[in-house]
């Protein structure tokens, strides 16, 4: 079944109507029905616990952790309207159907809206599930553990994550696999991948904009190459503006030594021609400011030469 995560859980007690006319019906059927559910109670309270119990007595190390999945399964259970009882006295076909919408309606955590899900359990699990309440918990507390965690590259532009649950007799029998929806550099490759591991038959779950990320066309390595021209393009763009401004500046100092220049050139001359009407007294000093004037000239225009 496919199913869509939502805050709130699945909820049990509209879902059982069943067990009052099942309580009937057998009540008209069967005389002898309070011997019947007697003896029913004593087989499922002997077998209750003994999935997690006997994972318990081969894996000690790992009681306190699994403990704390139960209880948080338990949690969710309740939260659902389901209790042991209820899930003691379903049929199977009815077991997979109200265990598959809990799953189903799991949330993830808001920093994951765009993953999606898949719970495969194998038959002897489902079995194993029905069979001890403790087990069944687990499951669930395991899933929501798993979904209840932040992705921390979420504000870096992640894309999500394609994500497969195998459950099967024990707990001992569990293993996952996870990878990006853009896994291999394509977001059509990474679904194939997908697709390829859920097989057919599993819970699926959806984040709520499971369809916006990433688009179907998604290249990885087409967005780097386009990445890298756009860096490319403004670092030339740094550089051709720099050059501007580097020649605008030299440019500014070209004009202010050229007007210096033709300042002390018309100096010059106005002090020669100064200096022909005078008398001869002044001559010297004026002499001499003309040739100061035509070096201070030669000086600034071999500057300008160098800077060139």
């Amino acid at each position: 079944m496919t199913g869509t995560a939502v805050a709130s859980c699945f909820n049990y007690s509209s879902y059982a109507s069943y067990q009052t006319s099942s309580k009937k019906t057998g009540e008209v059927l069967f005389s002898d029905s309070i011997d019947v559910n007697s003896d029913k109670v004593k087989k499922q309270e002997s077998q209750r616990g003994s999935v997690m119990e006997e994972y318990y007595a081969r894996k000690p190390q790992y009681k306190e952790r699994a403990k704390e999945r139960v209880d948080g399964g338990y949690v969710v259970l309740k939260c659902a309207g389901i209790s042991t009882e209820d899930m003691e006295n379903m049929s199977m076909n009815e077991f997979k159907d109200v265990m598959s919408k809990v799953i189903a309606g799991i949330p993830h955590h808001a920093t994951r809206p765009y993953d999606e899900e898949t719970v495969l359990i194998s038959e002897e699990g489902w079995e194993n599930m029905k069979k001890d309440p403790d087990y069944a918990a687990y499951v669930v507390g395991l899933l929501q553990e798993d979904r209840s965690f932040a992705n921390p590259f979420f504000a870096m532009g992640d894309k999500g994550s394609y994500i497969v649950q195998h459950f099967g007799a024990s707990p001992e029998d569990y293993h996952g696999v996870g990878f990006s929806k853009i896994y291999g550099g394509t977001a059509a490759g990474a679904r194939s991948m997908y697709n390829s591991a859920k097989a057919t038959g599993g819970i699926e779950t959806r984040g709520p904009q499971a369809d916006l990320q990433p688009p179907a066309d998604y290249n990885l390595w087409e967005e780097r190459r386009k990445a890298k021209r756009r860096k490319r393009k403004e670092q030339l763009d740094e550089e051709s503006m720099a050059r501007y401004y580097q020649k605008k500046r030299i440019d500014g100092m070209y004009e202010r030594k050229l007007y210096e220049n033709m300042e002390l050139e018309r100096s010059r001359t106005a002090a020669e021609m100064i200096g022909s009407q005078n008398n001869t007294s002044h001559a010297p000093k004026l002499s001499m400011a003309s040739g100061m004037a035509f070096y201070e000239a030669t000086f600034m225009t071999s500057d300008i030469a160098e800077i060139f």
